[in-house]
């Protein structure tokens, strides 16, 4: 794998701030970000409509590997030199089910939190986040003790 596609959505201020992040990364493997939608992601990707709506985040390798939401986050990750071992942490049983729940939360309240990115004032941030419902994390099979968590983490 030489390079990955990130389709990001042009209207979100979270997505166009994580295009920025993520084209000032020093990489492992290239990164292109395009417009979800666009004329140049439908041409290259004419099929990415059957697979992704235009709510998902999209990452397709030059191999043909479809990534979306949270495991196309964990390869953007994985692409990056600081970032590897993270990518490689959050795939592991036990935090797997805390990065889908935190993709799952920002994507569901991404507009809200666009919104907020644009107010200058932290403290009106912090008020809306304290009302963001969070799903429970699923455990592991097994329910791994604590203890293998911090194991882990260290």
């Amino acid at each position: 794998m030489q390079k990955l596609y990130v389709l990001y959505d042009p209207k979100c201020e979270i997505c166009r701030r994580l295009k920025d992040w993520i084209l000032v990364q020093r990489s492992w493997i290239g990164i292109a970000v395009l417009e979800a939608g666009s004329e140049k992601a439908r041409r290259l990707f004419p099929e990415l409509e059957q697979i992704a709506t235009k709510d998902d985040l999209a990452v397709i390798s030059d191999e043909g590997a479809v990534y979306l939401n949270n495991l196309a986050w964990i390869m953007v990750l994985y692409a990056m030199v600081e970032y590897r071992d993270w990518a490689a942490r959050l795939t592991h049983p036990i935090l797997a089910p805390l990065a889908r729940q935190a993709f799952a939360a920002l994507s569901k309240n991404r507009r809200r939190l666009s919104s907020w990115l644009s107010t200058e004032d932290p403290e009106v941030i912090a008020g809306e986040l304290r009302q963001v419902e969070l799903e429970p994390c699923a455990l592991p099979a097994g329910n791994a003790p604590v203890s293998t968590v911090r194991e882990y983490l260290q």
